[in-house]
């Protein structure tokens, strides 16, 4: 009898630098009907995610502000890093749909995962 995999996907891109963001939390969306249980971690500058911000007025999709409450009915926990958003300057006061992480509790996160699903930033260098 096989378990089901212990997912995370691993966000550090931020939300208003590039379309790499919501192609992430779409795919951790679409993910979340095969794998029950799936995480979602923001970190780095992915964190902005949690502040307020307007995605047409960057040039990004309105549905950006969907996935949060539907990962939350989805019951797909959104773990954010809170020495991330202590370095953006962000308030650690979120809605219950967040749970502040930090990075001893982050690091057991990724090696416990049996799947890392990782969106980060491409190096610039030599590109």
């Amino acid at each position: 009898m096989s378990r089901s995999k212990r997912v995370l996907f691993l966000l550090e891109e931020s939300p208003a630098a590039h379309i790499r963001f919501f192609e992430g939390m779409r795919m951790a969306l679409g993910f979340s009907v095969s794998h029950p249980g799936l995480e979602v971690l923001l970190t780095g500058k992915a964190v902005r995610a949690v502040s307020t911000f307007r995605p047409s007025e960057i040039g990004m999709p309105l549905e950006l502000l969907e996935f949060f409450p539907l990962f939350q009915d989805l019951e797909i926990r959104t773990y954010v890093d809170q020495d991330a958003l202590e370095r953006m300057g962000l308030s650690r006061d979120l809605p219950s749909v967040f749970h502040l992480i930090d990075a001893k509790a982050i690091s057991e996160k990724v090696c416990n995962a049996d799947i890392v699903i990782g969106f980060s930033a491409m190096s610039r260098e030599g590109a």
